[in-house]
């Protein structure tokens, strides 16, 4: 049914469906993707708070529209092909992350954190959207990696800052322990158990939302099991919402479960609402 939704939108939009070729063209240049990320910014910042609020809208139109991230052609559904490889290179599944973010619209959020951005779509999508539902003092990407998009981001938004350090050094652990703490932190970097397991404990105690990507992924068993230890082990102290919807096209083809969001609000943050 969904592919089907799919598919009548991407006629609707004008695009052909076409069948996946081997790869897509990686030849676009630095600048021209700034330039392209630029304008699909200020599409989504043209968009008004209903049709923010709409999780199906999200999912179906603005997201897919907002551009895809091409490195993982081989195992996304084959719908998304007209959408992969411009925009904000989104590695998410739009039905997974359109939820998420209208969950997080109910929530009072003045500061964000990710821990692992690559080319930064999640974090310019979720920056924006946080933007637009609550009075944001700041957001902070950290990767060990430079990325064009992001830093031309930060340029344009004097809300954003850009770090380049390794989560495991001593120096992140102490500006973390030194922070007052955020309202929200996505931990989406080091996919390893040991890597995962290190970056949750040191924002565990600094964070009134965390939030973990691919915790029901096949090829990332290790934020599976720490996604799983942290529910069994931290009850008492938050709630729990997961955000796993699945194609089936994708998974009838490949045979595997991809990417799933798990996001954990404290209980004393529940109540704190717009």
């Amino acid at each position: 049914m969904i592919k089907n939704l799919i598919k009548k939108f991407l006629k609707l939009a004008g695009y052909e469906i076409r069948k996946i070729p081997s790869k897509i063209n990686q030849s676009i240049t630095d600048q021209a993707r700034i330039d392209e990320a630029i304008l699909t910014i200020n599409y989504l910042r043209d968009k008004d708070l209903k049709y923010l609020s709409d999780a199906k809208l999200l999912e179906l139109d603005l997201l897919p529209k907002l551009g895809l991230h091409n490195n993982w052609i081989n195992q996304a559904p084959d719908e998304f092909y007209p959408f992969m490889g411009h925009g904000l290179y989104l590695w998410q599944y739009p039905n997974q992350f359109s939820k998420y973010l209208v969950h997080l619209s109910q929530f009072k959020i003045d500061t964000y954190l990710e821990i692992g951005v690559n080319q930064g779509g999640s974090f310019i999508m979720t920056t924006e959207y946080l933007k637009r539902f609550n009075k944001l003092k700041y957001a902070i990407a950290v990767d060990i990696k430079s990325f064009p998009i992001i830093t031309e981001y930060r340029n344009m938004n004097p809300l954003v800052n850009y770090m380049l350090v390794d989560t495991r050094s001593a120096a992140f652990k102490e500006l973390i322990k030194n922070h007052p703490g955020f309202d929200l932190v996505l931990i989406d970097g080091d996919h390893t158990e040991e890597g995962c397991r290190n970056d949750f404990e040191i924002i565990k105690d600094k964070a009134n939302i965390f939030v973990l990507h691919d915790i029901v992924d096949d090829f990332l068993p290790g934020v599976r099991k720490v996604w799983n230890e942290i529910k069994g082990s931290y009850a008492d102290e938050y709630v729990f919402f997961e955000y796993t919807d699945q194609y089936e096209s994708a998974k009838r083809k490949y045979g595997s479960t991809r990417l799933g969001i798990g996001m954990a609000i404290r209980k004393s943050f529940l109540n704190v609402k717009m």
